[in-house]
């Protein structure tokens, strides 16, 4: 017997020995039989077997009586529980009859909403179908109205029809027709098969053939009727775009295969096998036969851009009436471009350029005959397409735009005018209403121009190079070298002349660079755009000649004889320095030229290359030539400012025949300002070097008397080589000089006090000095002018002459003088040192023609 554990108690539980009975596996027969089999006595098996049989009759006596206790504990509330579930019973039924009659009463009302909601909606799908069964007798009878209309308007026989008004009418039909469903009605198929179709075919026809004919004619108001009618239709963008395809057609059929090297070819042979002439002179070449092909061409796209200029000057003019367009008061035009995507001529002549382009470039990729052609004709190319299409390139002209072009920025144009270079001028002289700034100019250049221009450029480009590289041919080989200096040795020719000869480029030669310069420039005079890029190119290839005239320059000027002044015999290499600033010279000479032709001037920005080349040039010359000039003009300043040296003028005549011969006398630049400063600086400082000369003695006298009419003719024949005279107030200094020395010291008194105008041109400060080295001449012993002042020789020629004798003036040398130097004024400065010594000289006794002459001098304003 199997002990549950749903009448365990805690008692039970708690109690070890029960454990394994309350184990749900308990089997009692096995427990049993193991309580047998075990290994105890018999005695201590019973023992074990009653003691548990006495504790299970504990359990259960203790068991029944909780069971009791329970029962009685628990009766009255059993009893309450029935009772309570006895009158739920009582109320679910009394629920169950109030929800039976809340749904008889609930049937009645829906029979009573039911039925009348049934009845409306019959009777709205009644109205509804009664409402459509009008609308489309309605339909039909407007559609038969407009029938009759239609049949009025278009008449079969007899009166003349309006199209307009019918285009209108079919419009109307067509709209009626897609609003209201007619299909099925008898009626109206018939009469749509009948009298509708076939009146439209006729209606657009007859607009097609308007449209058509007007273009041809030219006539706009048979292009307006016929556009009219199409727009009334609603297939103007289609017809439109039909007539546009249809002439690129036509102008397909014509450009291709035209110039075809094949083609070409046979031409040519065709013509000439008619030529008659027995000189030949009736034969021609590939390029006539090539230039007059490409003429057809242009003729039948200008015929063909004519029409289709027409229609859209019509499209632009006519209105949108009907509102199609979104946009107020859009014109034709506005509605076909909106669905074409650009304008009328605009997309007809981008087509038409590619297909011409197409056809060339594939012409020249087959031929480098034609490519040569086109290439080195491209000027005549340009004038191919202008000034025959200005009519239809020209946008101030009612040419083509686009509306692209319209709605882009000045930053979004395919050339600018800086790329051109033709920013505010005329860009083509046969076409002055044309701009390259223009869609349809923009658009032919781009795709088709634009290589060709590249190469023409390059080539030009290429043969002034070439005039420029025969100027300066490579140097010869080792072997040649070798035999010109032993062809030297055997004709005692020095290898400097040789070389000198070698050096310099031939005038021809450089002549032809300008002429070459001037042909390029010639050729592309009508186009802006290519006359600019051709001066660019003339600008490098100067630019170029000039670069190697400077390498040469610094090759020859390396050795210092070749500008040395002073050498005993003038360097055979001078005269090639001279010769290479001539060539550049010419250059210029020639570039001035061609910026002001005297036929037909070139654009402006043409113009303004060559002048800024111009500039750059007579900057090189004049950098060049300075560096002569200045050689001369240093040794001679130098050979004039030695008051010391007896033999000054000796070395300062040697300099100035070498700046005469060597250098004034073969420059051609004209550098007369600057020749004529030097002359004037030259007989300046000889006038300083005789007022400080000391001793002045009779012999002193004597050679500087001859020594000035020698200078003053050797800087009249150095100036008269570059046209200038030497005039002005150091002339007349050294012609004053002369008498001035011979003056007795009260003649020279008597000058000083009275200064009159004839004297003038003598500087106060020359004339100080002339009467400080005349006293101390004639008083050598107590008056020596710088022992007076404390000071060296030298330093007081510093103070007394100025910058002339000492290489910085800023601070005077002399200590002694030091409280009347003032470095802002010079001048002033020297005039108080040399005033000074005068009154030192004034301390000591002097003869009383030599106190009046210092007297005199003082009192000198």
């Amino acid at each position: 017997m199997a002990v549950g554990s749903d009448i365990v108690t805690p008692e039970l539980v708690g109690k070890h020995q029960f454990d394994e009975l309350l184990d749900p596996s308990f089997d009692a027969t096995h427990y049993a039989h193991e309580l047998v089999r075990s290994r105890d006595t018999m005695e201590l098996k019973a023992d074990k077997i009653s003691s548990i049989m006495t504790d299970l009759s504990a359990t259960s006596s203790s068991l029944d009586a909780r069971m009791r206790a329970t029962v009685l504990g628990t009766h009255e509330q059993i009893l309450e529980q029935v009772l309570g579930v006895a009158s739920v019973d009582v109320t679910l039924e009394q629920v169950e009859d109030q929800v039976r009659e809340i749904k008889q009463y609930m049937h009645a009302l829906r029979t009573k909403i039911r039925v009348p909601y049934e009845q409306a909606l019959e009777y709205t799908r009644q109205a509804r179908n009664l409402q459509l069964a009008t609308r489309h007798v309605r339909a039909t009878s407007k559609f038969m109205q407009l029938v009759r209309r239609l049949a009025v308007q278009i008449p079969e026989s007899g009166g003349r029809p309006d199209y307009a008004l019918a285009a209108l009418t079919l419009v109307d039909i067509e709209r009626l027709v897609d609003t209201s469903d007619l299909c099925g009605i008898d009626v109206v198929d018939r009469a749509l098969a009948t009298e509708v179709t076939p009146r439209r075919q006729q209606t657009a026809n007859e607009a097609n053939e308007m449209l058509v004919g007007g273009m041809r004619r030219q006539h706009q108001s048979d292009v307006g009727s016929g556009l009219q009618i199409l727009f009334n239709l609603g297939i103007i963008s289609n017809a439109v775009d039909t007539r546009i395809q249809a002439s690129i057609a036509a102008l397909h059929t014509i450009i291709t295969g035209r110039i075809d090297p094949r083609a070409l070819h046979i031409g040519v042979r065709e013509h000439n096998a008619r030529a008659t002439a027995i000189d030949g002179r009736d034969m021609v070449g590939i390029d006539t036969i090539l230039w007059t092909r490409q003429e057809d061409m242009i003729d039948a796209v200008l015929a063909s851009g004519l029409e289709v200029r027409v229609l859209e000057r019509v499209l632009q003019r006519k209105r949108d009436v009907l509102r199609v367009d979104a946009r107020v008061d859009a014109s034709y035009l506005d509605v076909v471009a909106s669905k074409l995507g650009d304008r009328v001529l605009a997309l007809w002549w981008t087509k038409v350029v590619d297909t011409i382009a197409r056809e060339i470039h594939a012409s020249c990729d087959e031929s480098s005959v034609v490519r040569q052609i086109l290439t080195n004709n491209y000027p005549r190319l340009v004038q191919l397409f202008l000034p025959r299409l200005e009519p239809l390139l020209a946008a101030r002209l009612g040419g083509v735009t686009s509306v692209r072009d319209l709605q882009s920025s000045v930053a979004s144009v395919l050339i600018s005018d800086e790329d051109t270079g033709c920013a505010g001028d005329v860009d083509l002289a046969q076409s002055p209403n044309v701009r390259y700034s223009d869609w349809g100019m923009r658009v032919l250049w781009t795709r088709l121009l634009s290589v060709f221009e590249a190469e023409y450029v390059n080539k030009a480009a290429s043969r002034m190079d070439d005039s420029v590289a025969r100027c300066f041919p490579a140097p010869p080989p080792a072997g040649l070298v070798d035999a010109q200096s032993t062809w030297a040795q055997r004709h005692n020719t020095k290898s400097d002349e040789l070389q000198a000869v070698s050096t310099v480029p031939n005038r021809k030669l450089v002549a032809s660079v300008v002429r070459s310069v001037g042909t390029e420039l010639e050729m592309a005079k009508s186009d802006a755009r290519l006359c600019t890029m051709v001066a660019r190119a003339a600008t490098r290839a100067i630019s170029s000649f000039v670069a190697t005239t400077k390498d040469r320059l610094l090759s020859v000027m390396d050795n210092p004889r070749v500008v040395d002044p002073c050498a005993a015999t003038a360097h055979p290499m001078t005269r090639s320095v001279i010769g290479l600033i001539n060539c550049v010279e010419a250059l210029r000479v020639g570039i001035s030229e061609l910026c002001q032709p005297a036929d037909q001037p070139l654009t402006a920005p043409a113009q303004s290359v060559l002048c800024t080349c111009r500039d750059e040039l007579q900057t090189f010359i004049d950098a060049q030539s300075d560096v002569l000039l200045n050689a001369a003009d240093r040794a001679i300043s130098q050979a004039l400012l030695d008051v010391d040296n007896s033999s000054l003028w000796s070395h300062a005549e040697h300099a100035l025949q070498w700046l005469q011969t060597q250098v004034l006398e073969p420059l051609d630049p004209r550098r007369s300002s600057r020749v004529h400063t030097m002359t004037d600086s030259y007989l300046t400082l000889f006038v300083h070097t005789v007022c400080v000369t000391m001793p002045l003695t009779e012999t002193a006298k004597l050679r500087l008397a001859s020594e000035l009419p020698q200078l003053e003719f050797a800087c009249s024949q150095a100036a008269s080589t570059m046209g200038v005279r030497v005039t002005g107030d150091a002339y007349k200094s050294v012609r004053q000089m002369r008498p001035l020395l011979f003056m007795t010291s009260r003649e020279l008194a008597q000058v000083l006090g009275e200064r009159s105008a004839e004297w003038s041109s003598v500087s106060e400060l020359d004339l100080l000095n002339h009467v400080v080295c005349r006293v101390a001449t004639e008083e050598e012993a107590a008056c020596v002018p710088h022992e007076l002042l404390g000071c060296s020789r030298r330093e007081w020629l510093g103070c007394v002459a100025g910058s002339e004798f000492v290489e910085s003036t800023d601070v005077c040398r002399n200590k002694e003088m030091l409280h009347l130097w003032d470095t802002r004024n010079l001048s002033a400065s020297c005039r108080a040192v040399v005033c000074e010594c005068l009154k030192r000289m004034l301390e000591h006794k002097l003869a009383d023609d030599l106190v009046a002459l210092i007297q005199a001098a003082l009192s000198m304003k």
